[in-house]
């Protein structure tokens, strides 16, 4: 035994004499060029070594090095793939002698690594291996020779390892993709790691920062490293995540994270165990302000697949110009329980409950369903999923806006399509309910059928307020610049549905049950039909709108059958011009959703017809009478009645351009009257023209002391504004044409009386007196005729 020792010890000694000898007398700068070939050799990168190699001995056998770069390939103009200014490693001489490794520290310093992928997609990775380790990767498998690990091979024993710490300063990693101009930088400034070993307890730290174009981040870690020398328990303790984050998405507001936990891995039972999370994320800045604090009960992970979560809690308050400076506050609960071998998850609690405070709205917004369950990871039913508010919005409604959305949610993954059963919505009194689906694909297909009640939109328009100024020299409010819509996304939908409303009330405008069909698709939106119950008659509307590449066109066709008018007129254009039992034909289409656009390019055609009714604003029967009594010297008691014209049917033809509705044919027929012309009603500037003429016709059923016109046909001219037109008759004119006319024939027919008795005398016939006394008779017939 003690000739094993002193051989032993020989050995010993024989090794240390040979590690001083290698020490001393060999130079490792010596060997420079073979190993910047070799490396050449292994990866097809060239690397330059351009500090010194240097040994050291004792207490600790170690290496260090200068810098040290390893370049790209020529493709990439990024020259460097790895640079390192300084490293230096070392291992405890001693210790060896007893079996115990123990190494020294780890130092790196300035290293810079660059993945880089340029605009052919190719990395700087890539074909790392040189020819011959490519073909013999590629080789036939039965080529290939292996080894089985020596069963003699005794197992290391890990409690012998320490490494004396672990320290990395100055450190940068670049990712740089030239196909998506993207450069992503992570900033080492500092990794450290205390004494490490097996079965003890070490402390590790991380400062670190992130930059791209979007993010710029300072990041970083404390924790306490726990690993047994059988490598089956890993555990960080007192684990601290500390983050200050400066995005472009948050106008300059930053946020500051702290994430506090610990974890523990155990390798033979596969089980994770997350202690609380606490995570407290602090935002300051005028974009976003306030904090969000997350709390989590531990979270237990059983043979990497089984995961509980009993309780998650999310409380925030948060304000700034994002949320319009109302103040959010917000409180979350839930629990999670999932599977990944058997793919379910479920939810059985879920509350989300929002208080919001501003001047323009107040109230609260929360939301929950009972239960979510996930079956094979793609299938997902979400029972009495519900959401309710209660707000005070003084902008919209005097009153408060409560709301309810009530559903049954099935979302299939793997067919990408949602549904939305026994959906249930209501805004105070307005009611809408139904089903809607919608299945996510290259164009979304949506589809729905869907009722609403009586719908009072009333109480949600935004009050009309009026300001005054007495400085003269205010300036008038500037019109906004009209935007055409932008309809490209009708494009990007397929959309078809069936919608149910048993009324809507707007402003004073009353219409009943609305039906609609909507059809989306390849860039047009169709409604055929849109039927309305509409003031005791209805409407019926064939209507579609393209996209056209922009160009926004359209047509419709639309019936109006029995409605009645006078109502109508007042409750939608404050007119009161006529009144009857009314029906028009139309077809309009044109280019342009602008309303300028459609009141200066729509085209259309149409006729209508009133039937019964009153025009306002000048009484024709009245004025007829009113000339009557002109001629014969008399005069009537003005009309103190409402001045309108009774008939029995207005019918006319039109046709509307450039924002001119041209009234071709106008016929108006009542029992004394018939009112016959044409008219323009310019719908830009609101103002109507026609030119008329009204004919008295004679009554042979009933007595009267006034004379007959005979057929007269007065000049009728109506100007002016939609909402005051102006009514001019000009019985004077008519009256006096109608006097020149018989003036005319009177004195024509004298003329010729007197031809005639001239001729007579002269061929020698005997005129008597009985004969010239019944010509005086006929020639003051026809005076009176005038008169009377």
């Amino acid at each position: 035994m003690k000739l094993f020792l002193k051989i032993a010890a020989a050995l010993i000694v024989l090794l240390l004499l040979i590690v001083i000898i290698v020490v001393t007398f060999i130079d490792p700068n010596d060997y420079k060029q073979q190993i910047q070939d070799q490396v050449k050799k292994s990866v097809n990168r060239d690397l330059v070594i351009a500090g010194d190699l240097s040994w050291s001995l004792y207490p600790l056998l170690g290496f260090q090095s200068g810098q040290i770069t390893l370049f790209n390939s020529p493709e990439f103009k990024e020259k460097t793939l790895l640079n390192v200014k300084e490293t230096a490693i070392s291992i405890s001489v001693l210790p060896l002698l007893k079996g115990k490794l123990e190494v020294g520290e780890i130092i790196l310093d300035g290293v810079e690594f660059n993945l880089i992928t340029n605009k052919d997609g190719l990395s700087n990775l890539d074909n790392l291996q040189p020819e011959e380790a490519t073909q013999t990767a590629n080789a036939p498998e039965e080529e290939i020779s292996t080894e089985e690990p020596s069963e003699s091979s005794a197992p290391l024993d890990l409690s012998q390892f320490v490494l004396s710490g672990l320290n990395i300063t100055n450190a940068q990693l670049k990712v740089i993709d030239h196909q998506k101009s993207e450069t992503q930088e992570v900033d080492i400034n500092s990794m450290t790691l205390s004494e490490f070993a097996f079965d003890q307890t070490a402390h590790f730290s991380l400062n670190s920062t992130l930059k791209n174009a979007q993010v710029e981040a300072d990041i970083s870690l404390e924790t306490d490293l726990f690993v047994d020398a059988a490598l089956n328990v890993v555990e960080l303790t007192n684990l601290t995540i500390e983050s200050d984050v400066l995005a472009d998405a948050s106008s300059g507001s930053t946020l500051n994270t702290k994430f506090k936990s610990g974890l523990k891995y155990q390798v033979g039972n596969k089980q994770l165990d997350i202690k609380a999370i606490t995570i407290n994320n602090q935002f300051s800045g005028s974009f976003l302000e306030g904090d969000i604090y997350i709390n989590s009960s531990d979270i237990n992970i059983k043979d990497l697949s089984q995961l509980t979560l009993g309780k998650l809690i999310m409380t925030s308050s948060l304000t700034g110009s994002s949320l319009e400076n109302n103040k959010l506050e917000t409180n979350l609960q839930t629990n999670l329980a999932a599977d990944i071998n058997k793919k379910t998850a479920a939810i059985d609690k879920f509350e989300l409950k929002n208080k919001i405070t501003g001047e323009q709205i107040q109230g609260n917004v929360n939301l929950s369903f009972k239960q979510m369950n996930v079956s094979d990871f793609e299938k997902i039913i979400i029972n009495q999923f519900k959401m309710v508010s209660e707000l005070n919005a003084p902008s919209i409604s005097k009153e408060k806006i409560n709301s309810t959305i009530s559903s049954e949610i099935n979302y299939d993954l793997a067919k990408q399509k949602l549904n939305l059963n026994k959906l249930q919505t209501t805004v105070n009194d307005i009611e809408l309910g139904g089903e809607l689906s919608f299945i996510q694909q290259a164009v979304p297909v949506i589809r729905y059928n869907l009722k609403g009640n009586v719908w009072d939109l009333n109480p949600y328009l935004a009050s009309s307020t009026t300001t005054e100024s007495g400085n003269t020299g205010e300036k008038a409010p500037t019109t906004e610049k009209e935007v055409e819509p932008d309809l490209s996304s009708l494009k990007t939908l397929d959309i078809k549905g069936d919608l149910s409303i048993a009324g809507v009330l707007y402003q004073d405008i009353k219409i009943g049950k609305i039906t609609n069909n909507l059809t989306v698709k390849d860039g047009r939106a169709t409604l055929k039909p849109l039927t309305a119950k509409l003031y005791d008659g209805s409407l019926n509307i064939d209507a579609w709108v393209d996209e056209s590449g922009g160009k926004n066109t359209y047509k419709a066709t639309t019936s109006i059958s029995n409605i009645t008018l006078l109502q109508l007129l007042k409750d939608t254009a404050k007119v009161d011009l006529l009144s009857g039992n009314a029906s028009m034909n139309l077809v309009a289409s044109g280019q342009g959703l602008t309303a300028s656009k459609i009141q200066q390019d729509i085209v259309a055609k149409g006729d209508f017809k009133i039937l019964d009714g009153e025009l306002y604003g000048i009484n024709l029967s009245h004025e007829i009478r009113v000339l009557k009594a002109k001629i014969q010297g008399k005069t009537i008691a003005p009309d103190k009645l409402v001045k309108k014209t009774d008939f029995a049917s207005l019918l006319g033809d039109f046709t509307v351009e450039k924002g001119i509705a041209n009234n071709q044919k106008l016929t108006m027929l009542s029992p004394v009257i018939r009112l016959d012309g044409t008219g323009i009603a310019n719908t830009i500037d609101q103002t109507i023209d026609y030119k008329l003429g009204v004919t008295p016709l004679s009554k042979t059923d009933e007595s009267t002391s006034y004379v007959d016109l005979n057929g007269i046909s007065i000049p009728l001219r109506i100007k002016g504004t939609f909402a005051k037109p102006t009514f001019a008759l000009d019985t004077e004119g008519a009256l006096k044409a109608q006097i020149d006319a018989t003036k005319k024939a009177v004195k024509d027919k004298a003329e010729q009386v007197i031809k005639d008795k001239a001729k007579d005398i002269l061929s020698g016939k005997k005129i008597s007196k009985g004969d010239l006394k019944e010509e005086a008779k006929d020639l003051e017939k026809t005076l009176k005729g005038l008169f009377n």
